[in-house]
């Protein structure tokens, strides 16, 4: 399959909007067969990174035990609350806040699909679109561990997501949160909460 096929393939995707799993999930294998084709890993490695995550029971790779040894930096400070996240230095809390935030598999998406040509994610209000396809992959995701291996880690053992959605809209707006838990090698666990917001 080339290029072309597969861009066919995302673009009527896309036309036909991304309002469900299975479709968030059809949609990210689609774009890691464009990404291993074109050969453009380094190109966007973030967005590689989360199609991966999305089609496996766990992921042990080189780009998750690059984010884990950001949660292993920070994880002590926090575990001991003796800083709060906003407290950490500021090279830290900024990668931990790109990869929580889930920041940059934003940009990186947006910029392919811009690169390619291809249609928007949604229809609906642009400042929408992100935060409604970040609740279909959040639900994808959730309970699938970023898992540490070798000596990536001196205190952590995993992060695993969860999603959770608000039980009714404020002022019209659809609320979740995905919560971040990181579990140590000693048993015990702290988590970070991302808000987020989409109107229906």
């Amino acid at each position: 399959m080339g290029t072309q096929d597969i861009l066919r393939k995302l673009t009527k995707e896309l036309n036909r909007g991304i309002a469900s799993e299975p479709r968030a999930v059809y949609l990210l294998t689609e774009i890691r067969k464009l990404i291993e084709h074109d050969n453009a890993r380094n190109k966007y490695p973030d967005l590689k990174f989360h199609c991966d995550w999305a089609l496996h029971s766990k992921l042990d790779g080189g780009a998750a035990q690059e984010i884990l040894r950001q949660f292993d930096a920070a994880h002590p400070p926090l575990r001991d609350q003796k800083l709060g996240l906003h407290n950490l230095p500021r090279a830290l809390r900024s990668e931990i806040n790109r990869i929580s935030k889930m920041k940059s598999f934003s940009q990186d998406l947006c910029q392919l699909l811009e690169d390619y040509k291809l249609p928007p994610l949604t229809k609906k209000r642009p400042a929408d679109a992100w935060p409604h396809f970040l609740q279909l992959y959040a639900k994808i995701v959730q309970d699938t561990p970023l898992v540490v291996t070798g000596t990536t880690a001196q205190h952590i053992s995993k992060v695993v997501i969860h999603f959770q959605k608000a039980k009714k809209k404020l002022n019209g707006e659809t609320i979740f949160a995905v919560t971040w838990t990181i579990h140590d090698k000693n048993g015990q666990s702290g988590s970070i909460q991302v808000f987020h917001s989409y109107a229906q």
